[in-house]
């Protein structure tokens, strides 16, 4: 080894001597030097002739171009018949083109230049946005512009877009996080607030494309619009290239800002019983402030206390002591137009729910009886300022703050005097937003969860609340059709037909189906082979497993219950899907001709399919109701009925076309179906063999516990 010359040796020795001197003993000593200046850099503003409000910022790190826009609109304003039209509208408008632009012909324009551009509308606001290079600037924001001003929403677009919304309302009440956010909203400022509205079957149906038309008109104007410019430009260059393409948009009628109707929320306990969870969720909170409050800035420090972090109340003691969650949040909410919601929440297992709503309360209370330290405060005030840059740290995001707070009307200032307004806050300030928000008696409590589950009664808290997240089904559009003793009595003489032909000379003694199908599925435009085996044991027992490209699926119905047999074990199915699958089971010819004796039939006049003449009866049993074209020798060849997509769970008018009917032990049955949903392609099943009466182990129909 080499040796260091002796002075070399003296040197390191006398400077570690020197820098033992100034070393600090404990971490507690170590002296941190104050935060540098952070000066945020401004946008030039100005104003178009035609009251478009431009934001200019230039960047030239990147040879890239950012642009967007802000518009005065929102579902804040859409009709409450009508929930959904916003947001319909906000996506296809990019997703339709322009009218001088087909859709299709955009997105390979766009696609070459690696540019993009959309468009949205949420809650008080709409946005349209691009991003390009800067060679490519001129033609991108020549489309950019053009789907502002001339979209073209066509009919099929919007008919997609539709059907994705439809499918949201379908899976709205698969994730327990998702209602809870949902419902408890409802609770803070009432169902029928612009605030709380959801789409609706219903409320989705009624829209046309002439309401999308009617609300761009009503909204797209220069004078509703905010554009924000930011990247590699010269100002001058800019603000000729924004008046060339902007600067002959006339004015329109001026939107003024909203303020939603909502009501303060009654404090109480409330309950939504998902019995396929093993967790419950929980939100616990009433109304809180806006943001335009003088205790705005204090109000964030208290937050930054209680549930701002790894170090804050709730996450120190909730979380970390008492491990009754993983996460766990809380603190008072600001909103620009209205008051936000305080809230305190988290998801615990569902035997800890009764004791993670004492823990959570004991927090909020805790605030008002130990009301923060000064070392809590510093903290606080610490972690607010040391992430502060972290949220400006690049020019778009600056700049999109700046036009945010400029269209809610808030100072332009805010951003700038943000960190100077959080250090002035002292303990004061802080028991001062504690006396006006925390108030623990005026909590609204609200779980999602399965109650046989929890530690303890729901009901030892106080009187429960149920609330009801059933789905509304969508309107009814199929024809009425009027009962007359005379259409009575026709309808009976067609549905006996059916039953001779299907049940044979004694449909009773059909205790039991199997079968083995093949079905060609159609699903987002593509085709999927599955291989399936159906074993039914009336009135209430069906075992179907599907081979599908995923592996091997299957479902358990018996009785009231239900489970799908999955690689992770049994999961139980929602009670709303059982209802569906035994709601289904009536659409079973052998089923139908088997309770024939308790079904309401009704003569619906006459039809032609495929070129063969039937007769329409509408039959109902047990509320559920279907059109069945009856052909003369007792075939039915066509059945139409108000069911469920199984692809994505969303309603629709399903139509099921039968044929290759042929004799199983005396009785015809149909070997093939063609089936519909709202008039597109949806499934063919070709069924191979079909057992009646098998001999079937009961084990098959067992539903074992999750």
């Amino acid at each position: 080894m080499r040796k260091l010359p002796h002075a070399s040796l003296a040197s390191l020795l006398i400077a570690a001597a020197l820098l033992g001197q100034g070393q600090a003993k404990s971490w507690k000593e170590i002296q941190y030097p104050q935060l540098p200046t952070f000066t945020i850099p401004k946008p030039e503003v100005y104003t178009l002739k035609n009251g478009m409000r431009v934001f200019l910022m230039e960047d030239h790190e990147l040879p890239l171009i950012q642009v967007s826009s802000r518009i005065r609109t929102g579902s804040w304003y859409e009709p409450a018949d009508k929930v959904g039209l916003a947001s319909i509208m906000g996506a296809v408008q990019r997703s339709g083109g322009t009218t001088t632009m087909p859709a299709d012909r955009m997105d390979e324009v766009l696609a070459l230049r690696a540019a993009s551009v959309e468009t949205g509308v949420g809650d008080d606001s709409g946005f349209a946005s691009m991003n390009c290079l800067k060679g490519d600037f001129d033609e991108v924001f020549a489309i950019f512009a053009d789907i502002l001003r001339n979209p073209a929403f066509p009919e099929d677009r919007i008919q997609v877009e539709k059907g994705q919304v439809t499918t949201g309302i379908a899976r709205r009440n698969d994730d327990p996080g998702s209602i809870a956010g949902r419902e408890f909203t409802a609770l803070m400022y009432g169902k029928d607030s612009p605030l709380a509205r959801e789409p609706e079957y219903a409320t989705v149906a009624a829209i046309t494309r002439q309401d999308l038309v009617d609300f761009h008109a009503r909204f797209y104007h220069p004078n509703n619009i905010s554009l924000g410019v930011v990247g590699d430009f010269a100002s001058a260059d800019m603000k000729k290239k924004i008046e060339t393409v902007f600067g002959g948009w006339a004015r329109g009628p001026e939107a003024k800002p909203l303020v939603p109707s909502f009501r303060e929320p009654k404090p109480g306990l409330y309950l939504v019983e998902k019995d396929d969870v093993n967790q419950s969720n929980i939100r616990m909170g009433y109304q809180g402030m806006k943001i335009s409050d003088p205790d705005y800035f204090a109000a964030q420090v208290m937050n930054e206390v209680l549930g701002g972090g790894f170090a804050s109340r709730l996450f120190s003691n909730v979380r970390s002591k008492k491990g009754l969650a993983y996460g766990v949040f809380g603190g008072v909410g600001a909103g620009f137009e209205v008051p936000g919601v305080f809230q305190v929440g988290m998801g615990t297992k569902s035997e800890t729910t009764v004791a993670g709503i004492a823990a959570l309360r004991e927090e909020v209370e805790g605030l008002q009886k130990n009301p923060p330290t000064e070392a809590e405060i510093k903290r606080a005030k610490d972690g607010i300022l040391n992430s502060f840059v972290f949220n400006y740290d690049s020019r778009d995001k600056i700049l999109s703050q700046q036009m945010l707070y400029a269209y809610h009307g808030l100072p332009a200032n805010f951003l700038e005097t943000y960190r100077a307004n959080v250090e002035k806050v002292g303990p004061a300030d802080v028991q001062r937003v504690i006396g006006r928000f925390i108030h623990p008696e005026r909590m609204t409590v609200f779980v999602v969860g399965k109650p046989a589950d929890f530690d303890k009664p729901l009901t030892s808290l106080g009187t429960v609340t149920p609330v009801d997240i059933t789905i509304p089904p969508p309107p009814d559009t199929a024809p009425k059709v009027a009962r007359t003793a005379g259409s009575a009595a026709a309808g009976k003489q067609v549905l006996d037909r059916l039953v001779r032909t299907v049940g044979g000379s004694d449909p009773q003694s059909v205790r039991a189906l199997r079968s083995v199908q093949s079905i060609a599925l159609t699903a987002g435009g593509m085709a999927i082979s599955l291989k399936q085996t159906e074993v039914k044991a009336f009135p209430d027992r069906m075992r179907q497993t599907t081979q599908t490209p995923m592996g091997e699926q299957t479902v358990v119905l018996a009785g009231d219950a239900g489970v799908a047999l999955t690689p992770a074990g049994p999961q139980p199915l929602p009670a709303e899907k059982v209802a569906e699958a035994k709601k289904e089971a009536f659409h079973d010819l052998s089923f139908l001709a088997r309770v024939a004796g308790d079904v309401e039939a009704v003569a619906a006049g006459s039809d032609t399919v495929e070129g063969s003449g039937c007769d329409l009866i509408s039959v109902t049993w047990q509320g559920s109701e279907s059109r069945l074209c009856v052909a003369q020798d007792g075939r039915a060849l066509k059945q139409s009925y108000a069911g469920e997509n199984p692809m994505t769970g969303t309603p629709g008018r399903l139509e099921v076309t039968y044929g290759d009917w042929r004799d199983v032990g005396g009785r015809q049955l149909p070997f093939k179906q063609t089936i519909t949903i709202d008039g597109q392609p949806l499934a063919t099943v070709t069924v191979e063999t079909i057992e009646v009466n098998p001999t079937l182990d009961p084990a098959l129909f067992e539903v074992p516990k999750s």
